[in-house]
């Protein structure tokens, strides 16, 4: 069977979709801004075989919610498109729902609804007390195929194995040989290049266990950190 090589294509991949709910403004005493936000958050993650078009499988994660009020000291943070981007991004950063996603950097600066920055700015401009309120949601979405699977597999240690396996249930050659790893979901170890054959069936070859589902934390974790750019499996 041929070596297929994904050089630029990540085994974990994630992005973010953020959806104005609704938007609007009260007047307010003269001088005085807020910002009100209630976030609606859900995280998602999923298992797509390379190749394919849509997940296999996934998993929703719905958060908590709640509206956050923010008192604005200085109102030109409001009255420029750059200064208020800059801080609807701190008052997200602030909030306890979205910091449970674990967002990167990048993502912040993606989470600030677009629409609602120039409406901000249009009535901050026009008048000189407002309160905007505004709902918004966030989908935090990962995606990972087979190499991601393999990677959240634990390595594979002689003292580590409680059923004391010392060939592999593949090719039934001896696991010390090269590297090996353990299921998620039981005992059994394998080979990686005879694992990464069967890996897309997301089941243990020897017990048949679902093996997607307990390596989704480890799966979350490589999104979270960064896949390594160097030891990548490859898909046989």
């Amino acid at each position: 069977m041929a070596t297929i090589r994904y050089a630029t294509a990540p085994p974990v991949e994630h992005s973010i979709e953020v959806d104005t709910i609704c938007f609007y403004e009260h007047a307010a005493p003269a001088g005085r801004f807020a910002v009100c936000v209630a976030c609606y958050p859900m995280s998602s993650i999923g298992f797509c075989r390379l190749g394919a078009a849509l997940p296999h499988e996934s998993v929703m994660q719905p958060g908590e919610n709640s509206l956050t009020t923010f008192l604005v000291a200085d109102p030109a943070t409001l009255r420029t498109a750059a200064a208020c981007h800059g801080a609807l991004r701190g008052m997200l950063a602030a909030l306890p729902e979205l910091q449970s996603l674990r967002l990167t950097e990048d993502e912040w600066d993606a989470v600030v609804p677009a629409d609602v920055v120039p409406a901000i700015v249009g009535a901050a401009r026009r008048a000189n007390g407002f309160s905007f309120c505004f709902h918004m949601g966030v989908h935090r979405r990962v995606i990972h195929d087979e190499r991601g699977l393999l990677m959240a597999c634990r390595e594979w240690r002689l003292a580590a194995s409680a059923l004391g396996e010392k060939d592999c249930g593949i090719c039934l050659d001896e696991l010390e040989r090269e590297s090996a790893v353990q299921m998620t979901c039981c005992e059994h170890a394998f080979h990686r290049r005879c694992i990464s054959e069967w890996i897309s069936k997301a089941t243990c070859p020897m017990c048949r266990r679902d093996v997607w589902r307990p390596a989704v934390p480890e799966i979350l974790e490589l999104s979270f950190a960064g896949a390594p750019a160097q030891g990548m499996p490859d898909i046989e």
